[in-house]
């Protein structure tokens, strides 16, 4: 997502620097926030599980992302699961605290007003892309947003499950990309983009 609003030096200034490892959950499910997050590095998912046993991917959030900033305006009566994804580096706040200065801080309201119009419309665009661009678009789009340092490690399961589309598709196009030297697999299951220009070039098709 593209949000060019610079962050108010004094939303900055009263965030403390926090750290969550791969695998750890941010928020606890069933808790009210009593904090939200700004993304420095690394990606987490959010997602729910249903009644029925499936499972949805409502979105993920990386560098310069902001997750829980919805509570700062309205009440959030379940807290929708998460998990992460790549070791993430983040700036801590305290919900109480942000909430005072929004109504205190007409700058900081419109900052964060921004912010929550800028992923309603990104969310509103993927719904469009996902019917109709192919996937090898939407997928050298997704690489290229939530890699770290030239390196991607989002699992296929959860890349399948975000866009609606089968694994084996997911898993084709990959190995497409290897084919065509943008990205080559390493050990576990990551890979590194060998040609980011080219990736570029894909996600303009």
């Amino acid at each position: 997502m593209f949000f060019d609003n610079e962050m108010p030096t004094v939303v900055f200034e009263i965030g403390k620097k926090r750290t969550f490892l791969k695998r750890d959950n941010i928020y606890k499910l069933n808790s009210s926030p009593v904090y939200c997050y700004f993304i420095l590095s690394g990606t987490a998912k959010i997602y729910i599980d249903h009644k029925n046993g499936r499972r949805s991917i409502l979105d993920f959030v990386g560098k310069n992302d902001w997750l829980g900033e919805l509570s700062l305006f309205c009440y959030e009566s379940d807290i929708k699961e998460n998990r992460v994804l790549q070791d993430v580096e983040c700036l801590e706040f305290n919900m109480n605290e942000l909430r005072k200065l929004c109504k205190e801080n007409a700058k900081v309201s419109f900052y964060f007003a921004s912010y929550i119009a800028n992923k309603l419309l990104a969310r509103s665009y993927r719904m469009s892309e996902n019917l109709n661009y192919s996937l090898n678009r939407r997928l050298a789009a997704f690489i290229l947003q939530y890699q770290q340092n030239s390196i991607y490690s989002i699992p296929h399961t959860d890349v399948s499950e975000y866009m609606n589309v089968s694994y084996r598709h997911v898993l084709y196009v990959i190995e497409q990309f290897c084919e065509l030297g943008v990205l080559k697999k390493e050990k576990g299951k990551e890979y590194i983009i060998s040609d980011i220009e080219k990736l570029k070039e894909l996600q303009e098709k």
